[in-house]
């Protein structure tokens, strides 16, 4: 799914920051997809 909104980043690199920020507590948009940490 990341290759797919952002093709010319690394996806691996940026998944691992997704996980690192919705840890804290943010929400982050990639495209047009949201992540955050919900429980």
């Amino acid at each position: 799914m990341i290759e797919e909104e952002m093709p010319e980043t690394d996806a691996k690199g940026t998944l691992e920051y997704i996980m690192t920020e919705i840890r804290k507590g943010k929400t982050i948009t990639l495209g047009e997809c949201r992540f955050k940490l919900s429980i």
